[in-house]
């Protein structure tokens, strides 16, 4: 009996092994950018949107609904005290607009599906860089939760120091005491760290369009990323690729159709229509054509308004471009800055290093007092939690300087 309760023992205990390892799906930063790219919401309702405005386009191509026109005579009362009842004339008639002007409607149209269409990548940009942000945070979480526990173990280290000089005769009480305290804050740090991995990871599967306690490990490390960058040639490329400079140029060609096609109004629009008549009397059919006139201001308001809505959106584009250039240059500053301060970190942590041996032989040896102890192991702790910061800042700025020019740096071809 004991022997079959001990296989299932085993066998329950692999399955559970097996089906924990089959949860715990390795994501790559590749593969959940594809994700969020198919299955993000904001994604999708964008999606949505050029499919509504690509109904519009239909629309605007579409010649309006012709009118039919029915005549039944004989209503009233005849000597013999009956109704004809009869119909005695159809019309059909079928407004064709000024010439022109269902041409330029569907240019016009045809104008705000590339629109919204750029604007679904202006969308993506966005969502590509939460994604970046969001996966970047759960590497360095993990990071952090390695140093959390390094850090722990230097400082239970440091706290037997101090304990053993205590116990010899060389350390006060408080040294102790404060050494305890130092080693709680490090016990702390290493919890939050779990709960900001948790955290974090959650956030990251709501990006992706899933539910948030979908169980993920990323397969990525945070590493130096060497990129040249010229000015220059980064303002070039954003106000060439940016989603929303476009949608705004987009807007202007439609404002100059739409100021021609009111201009067009002016003119008279023709109609042609077929007219059946079956009286008594007159048994005939005819073609039917005729025109409608802007008689009473030739459409002066509406081509004024126009004209002032093409004004204001040469404004509003070239405002635009100016602002696209100055998110540039602050992106650039942002760039050189995060490189400056990894190099800074790389060599603080190779100082740290080096710092952490000597002090922990010197305080060992009775050459260094608690104080400083204490302040170099800190120094130390710091350094090591810096420098990945610092090579998580750098892969930020860099993935938001390629959401500022709707390209990537890294040749990874995500933004396209």
């Amino acid at each position: 009996m004991k022997i079959k309760v001990i296989i299932y023992a085993a066998i329950f205990f692999q399955c559970f092994v097996l089906g924990l390892a089959k949860a715990e799906e390795t994501l790559s930063l590749d593969k959940a950018l594809m994700t969020a790219y198919d299955n993000n919401p904001r994604m999708i309702e964008a999606r949505k949107l050029v499919d509504a405005v690509k109904g519009d386009l239909i629309t605007a191509r579409t010649l309006p609904n012709p009118e039919v026109e029915f005549e039944i005579g004989g209503l009233k009362k005849n000597e013999e005290g009956k109704r004809k009842g009869k119909l005695d004339n159809i019309e059909i008639r079928q407004d064709l607009g000024p010439l022109g002007s269902r041409l330029l409607d569907g240019k016009i149209a045809k104008n705000q599906v590339l629109s919204q269409e750029e604007s679904l990548k202006a969308v993506w940009a966005n969502i590509y860089l939460e994604v970046r942000q969001a996966y970047t945070k759960i590497v360095l979480d993990k990071k952090e939760i390695e140093l959390a526990q390094g850090n722990l173990n230097i400082l239970r280290n440091f706290f037997s120091r101090v304990q053993l000089r205590f116990q010899s005769g060389q350390a006060i009480k408080n040294d102790v005491q404060r050494a305890k305290i130092e080693l709680l804050k490090a016990e702390n740090s290493y919890f939050v760290a779990e709960k900001e991995l948790k955290i974090d990871k959650a956030r990251l599967n709501l990006l992706l369009g899933s539910s948030f306690d979908v169980s993920f490990d990323v397969a990525e490390e945070l590493k130096e990323e060497n990129i040249e960058l010229s000015f220059q040639e980064l303002s070039e490329k954003a106000l060439f690729l940016r989603p929303d400079i476009k949608s705004e140029k987009l807007q202007l060609d439609s404002a100059g159709k739409n100021l021609v096609k009111e201009q067009l109004n002016r003119l008279p629009s023709p109609f042609v229509g077929f007219q059946r008549t079956t009286e008594e009397y007159e048994n005939d059919s005819a073609v039917v054509l005729g025109f409608s006139f802007p008689l009473w201001n030739f459409n002066q308001g509406e081509v004024k308004k126009a004209k002032a809505q093409k004004e204001a959106q040469q404004v509003k584009v070239a405002s635009a471009k100016r602002e696209v250039v100055f998110e540039v240059y602050e992106a650039y500053a942002e760039t050189e800055l995060a490189k400056k301060q990894l190099d800074l970190s790389k060599k603080s942590l190779e100082e740290a290093n080096e710092l952490l041996h000597l002090a922990d032989l010197r305080y060992s040896e009775g050459d260094m007092d608690f104080i400083n102890y204490l302040d170099q192991v800190k120094a130390v702790t710091e350094s090591r939690v810096g420098y990945y910061e610092s090579l998580f800042r750098l892969n930020d700025v860099l993935s938001g300087m390629e959401k500022t020019i709707y390209s990537s740096l890294r040749g990874e071809g995500y933004l396209k």
